[in-house]
């Protein structure tokens, strides 16, 4: 069996397929009904790169179509009808039959590439995935509320890893001036049409650049010529050299200015409760790893999780501390959100429980994100 990893756009989360294959030349083949083909078989073929385990291997690579008809016939359905018969093969599959290849890159994908493309995939989607996500839905309420209460009108910020503006946006509508970094040039995209949609695409000012490499930049951004800085929900956790950034940020960030981080936790009490119920034990303490492989959590890349701790550490040697919020304390993680879209009275009651606890001590450091507070010093 070979289990694929795809990340889901449309639910803006990864899913694990388990496929039966043979190989053929060192390249795991697997066989479809091309009559009805499924979706993983589109989403591999059109993915710029795909992730796939046998056994405890994990392998990075490209799926591609077999459409040569012998090569389909005499090497790939001879192999399968010798392990399983031809019966059992045109019950599996009909009489028209499709086959995909996964080959494994002779160079590993760069992280950098990876993310680019899942984001960039992701882009036309992602908005309908998130506003259809109650649990997301919290997320960002949770956040733009911390943000309004951070930032005035007239103020100039910096947004590292913007997506498609679900911040920036309504931050420009209230009069803030936002420069948006993103490594995603489809994510961008999508902002700048819906910033032109909202009459703010004079507030907002777009840069395609990694977050890593945003030091390049400093001068055409203009030194400590930014009143806060901001960045939530997943960038900070794709970035495995986080800290190179804390240095990079302050020259960037007036002095006493003040950044919010939200970043994807180490330790999620509800995950492990949810997925300990769910007999996954691998998904439930994945977090504890110090990089989260593709398929231990809901994003398409691997992510390295982090605790408020180990973020305030990072970045106290320019940055003191002055608050730490904890999202989805009491409530699942977000790629439950579907399991209770008809359940909206409990979702209120929890979302209730989360405004009571995400600022207890200790409770706030076992959500599913959490927000850091620090003022430039």
């Amino acid at each position: 069996m070979l289990r694929l990893t795809l990340y889901d756009v449309r639910r803006n989360e990864a899913r694990e397929i388990s496929l039966r294959f043979v190989s053929v030349r060192g390249s795991p083949h697997v066989l479809y009904a091309a009559t009805a083909p499924p979706d993983w078989a589109t989403q591999a073929k059109e993915s710029s790169f795909i992730h796939w385990s046998i056994g405890s291997r994990e392998v990075l690579g490209t799926a591609r179509l077999v459409d040569n008809s012998t090569e389909l016939r005499d090497e790939v359905l001879s192999l399968y009808e010798s392990i399983v018969g031809p019966d059992t093969v045109r019950r599996w599959f009909g009489s028209e039959i499709g086959c995909i290849a996964f080959d494994e890159s002779p160079e590993a994908v760069p992280y950098y590439r990876a993310v680019e493309a899942m984001f960039d995939e992701s882009a036309p989607k992602y908005d309908r995935a998130v506003l259809t996500n109650p649990f997301d839905l919290h997320l960002r309420a949770v956040a733009l509320e911390s943000l309004r209460n951070l930032y005035r009108p007239g103020d100039r910020i910096i947004e590292l890893g913007c997506g498609t503006g679900l911040e920036s946006i309504p931050l420009a509508e209230a009069g803030i001036q936002v420069v948006a970094l993103d490594i995603s040039s489809g994510m961008l995209n999508e902002l700048e049409r819906k910033a032109e949609t909202a009459g703010v695409r004079d507030r907002i000012e777009t840069y395609r650049v990694p977050i890593s490499k945003m030091g390049e930049i400093v001068s055409d951004l203009g030194p400590h010529s930014f009143d806060g800085a901001f960045s939530h929900f997943g960038a900070l956790n794709c970035e495995p050299h986080l800290d190179r950034i804390p240095p990079v940020l302050r020259r960037l960030v007036k002095p006493a200015a003040r950044i919010s981080l939200g970043v994807w936790n180490r330790t999620c009490l509800s995950e492990m409760l949810w997925y300990g119920l769910a007999m996954r034990p691998g998904r439930a303490l994945a977090r504890l790893q110090s990089s989260v492989p593709v398929g231990r959590s809901r994003f398409g890349v691997p992510v390295f999780p982090h605790s408020p701790g180990e973020v305030e550490r990072m970045f106290s040697p320019f940055f003191s501390w002055e608050r730490t919020v904890g999202i989805s304390v009491g409530v699942p993680p977000y790629d439950f959100g579907r399991r209770f879209v008809s359940h909206p009275k409990f979702v209120s009651f929890l979302k209730a429980c989360d405004r009571t606890i995400r600022g207890v001590p200790f409770l706030r450091c076992l959500g599913d994100y959490f927000l850091l507070e620090l003022r430039a010093r």
